[in-house]
């Protein structure tokens, strides 16, 4: 179940030719967005995602490729909900099979976050996100200088801009290190399931702020 969802992937879709900080934008927009819009909403923008998503340059399959680990991790928490709903009452009724509407939400909400995203990061590479904010922050910078009084103590380095990037860029890095420990699970015989969510996720975090601090350490002996 490797997850692709926010590696770069060389393509000739028109949000390449976007620029990277308006994407960066735009998505967060959204996805703050999507929290004041009901299900009903929610859905259409779901499948009107899936459709827009060919003319720009993702295929259906490509879609359901990337997708296909997510719905694994959906079902779980859909389970989940379905075991809390029969611990709750004494008979069994057909519609506690069905998720609540606040259930449905919370997971669409959920895809076309990551739908959004999977555009941004397959259409954008980490230096082309880093010249695109560096850009801005100089231009923000030069701006805010001119104000009377404040405008002498703001520096003319773009130094918020390289924090950002690589919190950004960190994503992807954090889906590489999940791969390869679930190929490392497979490699010894492990099966997909709750149990190597479980045991996976911790490692995972060593991983994680082990793979930040070394970061850290390399930027660090670079200055």
């Amino acid at each position: 179940m490797e997850l692709n969802l926010f590696s770069f992937q060389p393509t000739k879709s028109p949000l390449t030719k976007i620029n990277p900080g308006l994407k960066l934008l735009l998505l967060l927009v959204t996805v703050i967005s999507l929290f004041y819009i009901d299900l009903i909403p929610t859905t259409i923008l779901f499948f009107l995602l899936i459709f827009a998503s060919i003319p720009l340059g993702f295929s259906l399959k490509s879609q359901c490729q990337d997708f296909k680990p997510i719905f694994f991790y959906i079902l779980i928490y859909y389970l989940a909900n379905i075991i809390i709903n029969l611990s709750q009452v004494k008979n069994f009724e057909l519609a506690l099979l069905i998720p609540s509407a606040t259930i449905a939400l919370s997971t669409l909400r959920l895809l076309v976050s990551l739908q959004l995203a999977r555009f941004f990061y397959k259409t954008t590479t980490t230096t082309q996100l880093k010249f695109s904010l560096e850009t801005m922050e100089l231009q923000l910078r030069s701006l805010l200088q001119r104000l009377p009084i404040f405008g002498k103590k703001i520096q003319c380095q773009a130094s918020f801009t390289f924090s950002l990037t690589m919190i950004i860029s960190f994503i992807p890095r954090l889906m590489s290190l999940w791969n390869q420990l679930e190929l490392s699970w497979k490699a010894r015989g492990g099966a997909a399931g709750l149990k190597m969510v479980y045991l996976l996720f911790p490692q995972l975090l060593v991983l994680a702020f082990t793979e930040a601090e070394n970061t850290w350490q390399a930027i660090l002996s670079r200055e």
